[in-house]
């Protein structure tokens, strides 16, 4: 039996008993007095050890599952919880250590640069969190732990998609990038449905970001994350992706004919336009400038196509509301003219936070060593009251130390090297990711001067995601065993 049809067996055996097993409950259910909660707690039991079965059959099962609840699905908040948030993918876990320890002599994992820049940044957040206990208590401490132990889940990503990889790549692998692409455009659909018709997902309110105009009170954009930034830095990087194959015909790479792309990507600059979030507008010129100037396939008389479907969304913006128009010209774009007479008002009041923050460190050398703990600045109550930075270099550097700052720039290193020799590779597939991912590490770190961007942890882990299976792409090319085209 071929490759193809024994997957297409394996899964639709799957599909088949997990709706076996439905139906036969709902029988049950109609047929006697057992509580429909009942059986939909065994219903989603047995589904899940179906999944489980599946995913350590084939572990990148489980990374797509796992990928596409972090992009679709808020977090959820239950009273024993309180005000911690429980996101879907944690139930997952379980299946992720599962795999480790019954496919371990399978998984062979090799330290690329990546992989080590990756740890190195991990490690050095991480002797920062003892000091979050001894210099702010115990429930700081655990929010911080808690905080970096979701952002090193993209560590357990990257280890499982390297490490079960196979000489040649499988039909699950092959189609990743085209689910994660489709999985951020149905989460910027969303984003976008809730910002003209607020629906809730989640029982927690969101950030208050709200834009005050003369006749209504809206809510920035957010989708299924907490605040608006963190869903514009996700719609950002495939909005670089579908920009770069769309302007070099590599459509295909992302598994898309050229009329759907140009949909999808007004969809997902409309998505980014109406979170009001500058740093990421900034970030994704940055990215796609950048994706310009490396990739060798980009042609520039498609660049009017581009134009005309990243202008869509802001005539779009225009016709709806002119109050809202107005307010994006005045007082999100307007203000940036401010930038040298008055900073303060035009950084939204970061530039006064920043020169705080400095007087910190030059009041308090010995923070430079370890920090005061990863992500405690919102929280601890060492400076007399919370302190949102907003510029990733300065909390990297104040919470996490000369550690946790020099990891980020060995990591950012790597990913930088790594990512633009590869973009020059014979294999235009692997050139194609390469070029995208170097130009979307350029606009992060241009982000990252008015964003905590590295805290975005669910956008982190679904970019080392794909960093991870470009290296693969990487290894297979140097073994002589080519990517397949991706099929439509």
């Amino acid at each position: 039996m071929n490759q193809a049809i024994a997957w297409v067996s394996r899964n639709s055996m799957w599909l088949t008993i997990a709706a076996t097993v439905a139906v036969t409950a709902g029988v049950i259910g109609s047929l006697s007095d057992v509580s429909a909660e009942l059986i939909a707690v065994t219903v989603v039991l047995v589904i899940y050890i179906l999944f489980a079965i599946a995913a350590i059959r084939e572990p990148l099962i489980f990374v797509v599952v796992f990928l596409l609840v972090l992009e679709l699905f808020p977090p959820l908040y239950f009273t024993s919880s309180g005000e911690t948030p429980i996101y879907i993918s944690f139930f997952l876990l379980p299946i992720a250590v599962a795999i480790v320890l019954t496919r371990s002599p399978d998984i062979h994992f090799s330290w690329d640069p990546v992989a080590k820049g990756l740890m190195l940044f991990l490690v050095g957040t991480a002797f920062s969190l003892p000091f979050a206990w001894w210099l702010s208590g115990s429930a700081v401490a655990k929010e911080s732990l808690s905080r970096w132990l979701l952002l090193s889940q993209a560590a357990l990503v990257y280890y499982l998609i390297r490490g079960c990889a196979r000489p040649e790549a499988t039909r699950t692998e092959q189609r990743m990038f085209r689910m994660l692409f489709l999985g951020a455009v149905l989460t910027a659909v969303y984003g976008i449905i809730d910002f003209v018709w607020p629906i809730s997902l989640s029982q927690h309110p969101p950030a208050e970001q709200y834009i005050w105009l003369n006749s209504t009170v809206l809510r920035r954009a957010q989708g299924v994350f907490y605040e608006s930034s963190n869903f514009a830095n996700l719609c950002g990087f495939f909005l670089v992706a579908a920009t770069t194959s769309f302007l070099s015909r590599k459509e295909r790479y992302l598994g898309m004919h050229r009329s759907p792309l140009a949909l999808f990507m007004s969809v997902l600059s409309l998505a980014i336009l109406v979170t009001f979030s500058r740093s990421t507008w900034i970030s994704v010129i940055i990215a796609v400038l950048t994706s310009v100037l490396v990739s060798r396939f980009v042609r520039i008389r498609r660049g009017v196509l581009v134009f005309l479907a990243l202008g869509i969304p802001l005539i779009v913006l225009w016709s709806y509301s002119a109050e809202l128009w107005n307010y994006l010209v005045s007082a999100r774009v307007g203000r940036l003219g401010d930038i040298f007479s008055d900073p303060n008002v035009a950084t939204s009041g970061r530039f006064d936070t920043w020169i705080r923050v400095l007087s910190i460190m030059r009041e308090h050398p010995q923070y430079l060593i370890f920090g005061i703990g990863y992500k405690t600045l919102p929280v601890t109550r060492l400076f007399h009251g919370e302190i949102i930075t907003d510029n990733g270099y300065l909390s990297l550097l104040l919470e996490t130390g000369i550690s946790g700052l020099a990891g980020f720039l060995i990591l950012s290193h790597s990913i930088l090297q790594t990512f633009f020799r590869l973009a020059h590779s014979v294999n235009h597939h692997l050139a194609f990711w390469s070029a995208v991912l170097f130009s979307i590490w350029c606009g992060e770190l241009v982000q990252l001067l008015a964003a905590d961007a590295y805290t975005y942890w669910r956008n982190i882990i679904i970019l080392a995601a794909l960093m991870a299976l470009t290296v693969n792409l990487a290894e297979r090319t140097e073994r002589g065993h080519p990517a397949t085209e991706m099929p439509l």
